[in-house]
C-alpha cells in the first residue's frame, strides 16, 4: 500500500510540474466598437503581424474590429499578455498595441490568426506603423504616411494627393492616385497603376519599379535604383527624360527621341508635355513607353 501511494504522489508532482500541451489557445483578444474621429482628424495604427483592412466610407464615426488567436502546439508554460488600446485625442483615434511578456518555454509551434477591420470616414488622413502586417487601404482620401519592415501594402481607388511610403522587404501596389507620391524601399517591388501623380520620388535598392502614369506640366519624377528593373509608362502627358547609368541599359518605344546619348547617360524627349523625368541607376534596366 506504501509502494502504491508513493507512485501516486509522483505521478501528481508530474502533472502538477509539467508544461501545457497539445493544443491550446493563449493571447485570445477580441474587440468590436464604435469611436468618434472628425471628418479631418488622423488615424494613428500601431500594429505587428496582422491582416489589416482600413477602409473609407460615408459613415462618420470609425468602426473597429479587432480578432487575435493564438494556438500553442506542443509545450508551453509561460504566458504573455496582448492588448490593444484604443483612445480619442482630439480628432484623432490611436490604436496601438500591446504585448507583454514573461519567462516562456516554447517546444513545438504557435499559429496566430490577426485581423484588423477599420471603416472610417473617407476623408480622414492615416498614419501607420508595422513590422510584418500585410494592407490593404481602401478609399481613403486624406494624407497616407505607412512606414512598415516586411509586410505588403496595397492601395487601392484612393484619391489622397500625398502619399508616402517607408518600407524594407515589402511589397507596394497602388491602383490609381494623384497628387504627391514618396517611396523609400529596400528590397520591394513599387508597382503603380493608372496613377496621375504631379510628383513622384522613389528611392529603392534591389527591387523593381513598375510605374504607370500621366505626366503633369512642370511636374517633376524621380526614381532611384540600384540593381533594378525599371519599367515607365506614360499615360498621358510628355517632357524630358534623363537616364543616368553605370552599367545599366535603357530601352525607348518609339514615341522618344533621343536627344544625347553616352556611356553614362542618356537624354530623351516625348512630346505632349513639360514634365521632368529623372531616373538614376547602377546595373538596372530601364525601359520608357508610351500607352
Amino acid at each position: 500500500m506504501k509502494k502504491m501511494i508513493t507512485s501516486v504522489g509522483i505521478g501528481l508532482v508530474c502533472l502538477i510540474a509539467a508544461p501545457k500541451a497539445n493544443a491550446q489557445r493563449d493571447g485570445e483578444f477580441h474587440l468590436d466598437k464604435t469611436y468618434s474621429i472628425g471628418a479631418s482628424g488622423t488615424l494613428y495604427l500601431n500594429s505587428e503581424d496582422a491582416e489589416v483592412r482600413i477602409t473609407g466610407s460615408s459613415r462618420t464615426d470609425a468602426h473597429v474590429k479587432i480578432d487575435r488567436t493564438q494556438e500553442v502546439r506542443g509545450f508551453s508554460s509561460g504566458r504573455s499578455e496582448f492588448n490593444v488600446i484604443v483612445e480619442n485625442r482630439g480628432d484623432d483615434l490611436h490604436i496601438t498595441e500591446r504585448e507583454r511578456s514573461g519567462v516562456r518555454i516554447q517546444m513545438g509551434s504557435i499559429r496566430t490568426d490577426y485581423r484588423i477591420d477599420i471603416e472610417l470616414p473617407e476623408s480622414v488622413s492615416i498614419r501607420v506603423k508595422g513590422e510584418d502586417d500585410d494592407y490593404v487601404v481602401r478609399n481613403v482620401n486624406g494624407k497616407i504616411y505607412m512606414e512598415t519592415e516586411d509586410g505588403d501594402i496595397e492601395i487601392i481607388d484612393c484619391k489622397s494627393s500625398d502619399l508616402e511610403f517607408r518600407l524594407e522587404d515589402g511589397g507596394l501596389r497602388i491602383d490609381g492616385g494623384s497628387g504627391a507620391l514618396t517611396v523609400e524601399s529596400e528590397d520591394g517591388d513599387v508597382e503603380v497603376r493608372a496613377g496621375n501623380f504631379s510628383d513622384i520620388d522613389i528611392d529603392i535598392e534591389d527591387g523593381d519599379v513598375m510605374l504607370e502614369t500621366s505626366l503633369s506640366d512642370n511636374g517633376r519624377y524621380i526614381v532611384r535604383c540600384e540593381d533594378s528593373s525599371i519599367e515607365f509608362v506614360v499615360t498621358s502627358g510628355g517632357g524630358e527624360f534623363s537616364i543616368l547609368k553605370d552599367d545599366g541599359s535603357v530601352r525607348t518605344s518609339s514615341a522618344f527621341e533621343t536627344v544625347r546619348e553616352s556611356d553614362h547617360r542618356s537624354e530623351f524627349k516625348l512630346a505632349g508635355g513639360k514634365a521632368n523625368v529623372e531616373i538614376r541607376t547602377e546595373d538596372g534596366r530601364v525601359r520608357l513607353s508610351r500607352n
